[in-house]
């Protein structure tokens, strides 16, 4: 009897699992018809973009500009130029097919970079690839889990649970009127007055505008621990047919 009631607890808990992963597939897919499609959502995963922004930097809010290019999930390359103290800041992240390059210079001047960002870097461009939504059924790269609805800005949202292919796990709210991707959240390097270390990191995305035929967020707002660490305006977002990757060197 005791074996008989251990298979059946079981068996509850298999379908139990299999329905939360049934689920969040059927959010999924709704959240793809909702950006554009399957074929506009695969086309963004090639692309460039220009950014504009505030980011806080040693507890200060400094205006930022920053322009990506990518070809996911193989590379990606993003360039962020602000001032500081009136001096020129440069920072650099390239992904090349899982070799990274970080670089970051103040007024001409190279500085250090701590080792953990080489693999934020990883886990910006898995990120990038995530939120593009096809990635997630297409295969089994990543899995999926259904959660508890949750509140994002006073709206209710569908929760989807992301983990695999080398991502640490990724929360997915989607507004269940619009089916848009309004929230994501995850564990993220930060800085903290200890130093440089994992934060929890919410990016809020709205104002969606149509490229093309892919529906977009040009607003994003990012909180590490609650408090607001950026701001961006996406100012330009341009599809492209293949990108060189000589364009992304990771070697010195």
């Amino acid at each position: 009897m005791r074996k008989f009631l251990s298979l059946t607890v079981l068996f509850v808990l298999a379908v139990g699992t299999i329905s939360a992963q049934d689920n969040a597939t059927a959010i999924v897919k709704k959240a793809i018809d909702a950006h554009g499609g399957t074929d506009a959502l695969n086309k963004a995963k090639i692309a460039k973009s220009t950014s504009k922004g505030l980011i806080t930097v040693a507890g200060h809010k400094v205006e930022y500009t920053a322009n990506a290019m990518y070809s996911l999930p193989d590379l990606y390359k993003l360039e962020v130029t602000g001032e500081v103290a009136k001096l020129k800041l440069i920072t650099t992240q390239v992904l090349n097919n899982k070799k990274v390059k970080a670089r970051s210079t103040l007024a001409g001047a190279e500085q250090p970079i701590d080792a953990k960002v080489k693999d934020e870097t990883i886990q910006a461009a898995l990120v990038q690839e995530v939120s593009l939504l096809t990635p997630l059924v297409e295969g089994k790269k990543y899995t999926l889990k259904s959660e508890k609805d949750a509140d994002v800005n006073g709206k209710p949202a569908s929760v989807v649970v992301v983990s695999g292919n080398g991502l640490k796990e990724l929360k997915l709210f989607f507004d269940k009127k619009t089916d848009l991707l309004v929230k994501m959240q995850r564990k993220a390097l930060g800085s903290t007055p200890a130093g440089v270390a994992e934060v929890d990191e919410e990016t809020y995305l709205s104002e969606f505008k149509k490229f093309g035929t892919v529906m977009l967020p040009t607003k994003v707002l990012v909180n590490h621990e609650k408090k607001e660490y950026t701001t961006l305006t996406l100012t330009e977002f341009q599809l492209l047919e293949k990108v060189d990757a000589m364009n992304f060197p990771v070697e010195d």
